[in-house]
């Protein structure tokens, strides 16, 4: 069943450039041409479809003239180069967009016909993709707007994909299983979607502290992540429907206590994390849905050290609940809170270099074995599976084998998948 995530988070779609702002929302356009969207905003989302995607703009003026205004139209790259170098970020141009690049303002309007822009389906691999629209020239008594006259299409693929439901004979580690992978890291991010719900329904999540879903290995600088510790109680009893973040030895951080309205997290309900470190100044922070939710402060110029990356690793006494896990994205920089909203709700481009792994645990991202020695990314009922590999698509190596910490000898490809979309 398809079900849809909506969160109401106060995030910045797309940074916007400062000058440009001003510009575009106060300039006196007298008779200028202009794109009617980029008049007060630089930047409009479209949400990209299965088929073909499709969306239109306006070219305006003013004021009405007695002759034909004909204003010519491009893809100006040079303007997406621009705006990535202000705003950090890595845009690609969308290929093969289908538009006029020769419109027409009769002699006694103020604009054209809408120009209609179509976008064929393409695989994006997890980067970000737009069209920066500027008008070239135009011909006649009238001239451009300086600011008003380009304008980013940014075209938004939601997350839609199945996620597995792991507990605790699903404990898992990345490759290399055996070996320490001796990472040291200055600056790291640690993102993920996740969804707590209890052997006994949605609602019953959250039910044992110490529910680890991450552990990085090294004694003196692990990341460990877990739902839940016996730090806060009510009535002499205690509650685990929190995230619990230690780290460098003596850092500790979580989404504070349960007990206190607002604070706790509740079963069913899906959640975007985060984890930064940057060794400059020795903080750690937490964000919960793109929102800081702590902060840590430890020795400034200690190095992550990391030697092997488990996940739903605390076993049968401390793992009884259900946590739903994708789009974990480990990364060698210390994202920004920008950074973390505007790409919690899409793919994030698999070639990245500065990603160390990422497991969307999608299903176009896992191999599935049966026991006739046959392999598929779909599920087909009809065999036994044998065991699923999550795939790491950075090409770094670092694949999941579903419940290859051998915690039981039931199956660790026993876990069952349903369809989400993340969304705005």
């Amino acid at each position: 069943m398809r079900k849809s995530i909506i969160k109401s988070i106060a995030a910045c779609a797309l940074a916007f450039l400062a000058a440009g702002c001003e510009d575009a929302k106060y300039e006196v356009l007298e008779n200028l041409v202009y794109i009617s969207d980029a008049y007060n905003a630089k930047t409009k989302d479209i949400t990209m479809l299965e088929g073909t995607t499709r969306t239109s703009i306006i070219v305006r003026m003013a004021q009405a003239t007695d002759k034909d205004v004909t204003v010519s139209l491009k893809m100006d790259e040079a303007y997406l180069d621009e705006y990535n170098a202000i705003n950090q970020t890595d845009f690609k141009v969308v290929p093969d967009a289908i538009f006029d690049r020769t419109v027409s303002i009769p002699a006694g309007d103020v604009s054209s016909e809408p120009v209609v822009v179509e976008i064929p389906y393409f695989e994006t691999n997890g980067a970000s993709y737009v069209l920066p629209i500027s008008i070239e020239d135009v011909q006649g008594d009238v001239e451009k707007a300086a600011s008003s006259s380009r304008l980013i299409i940014n075209l938004v693929k939601p997350i839609h994909q199945f996620v597995p439901k792991f507990t605790w004979y699903n404990g898992m580690k990345a490759a290399p299983e055996d070996t320490d992978w001796g990472l040291s890291l200055t600056n790291y991010t640690l993102e993920w979607w996740s969804r707590v719900t209890g052997k006994n329904g949605d609602s019953s999540g959250y039910s044992k502290n110490n529910q680890a879903i991450f552990d990085s290995g090294s004694s003196s600088t692990e990341l460990y992540i877990r739902f839940g510790d016996l730090v806060y109680a009510s009535g002499g009893v205690y509650y685990n429907n929190f995230l619990q973040i230690k780290t460098m030895g003596d850092m500790q951080i979580d989404t504070g206590d349960p007990t206190s309205e607002g604070n706790g997290l509740t079963s069913g309900v899906w959640y975007h994390f985060a984890v930064t470190y940057d060794s400059a100044t020795g903080k750690c922070t937490m964000y919960k849905n793109g929102i800081e939710s702590g902060l840590a402060t430890g020795a400034a110029g200690r190095p992550m050290l990391i030697d092997k990356f488990s996940m739903i690793s605390s076993g049968s006494q401390y793992f009884p609940d259900f946590c739903e896990l994708c789009q974990v994205r480990l990364w060698k920089t210390t994202r920004t809170a920008s950074q973390l909203q505007k790409g919690m709700y899409s793919e994030v481009a698999y070639d990245n270099p500065d990603l160390i792994l990422y497991l969307p645990m999608s299903e176009t991202a896992r191999i599935i074995s049966y026991t006739d020695n046959t392999q598929s990314a779909e599920i087909d009922p009809a065999k036994t599976i044998s065991s699923i590999v999550l795939k790491d698509v950075t090409g770094n190596g670092h694949d999941v084998t579903v419940g290859n910490m051998g915690l039981s000898s039931t199956s660790g490809s026993s876990v069952t998948w349903a369809e989400y979309t993340f969304s705005k």
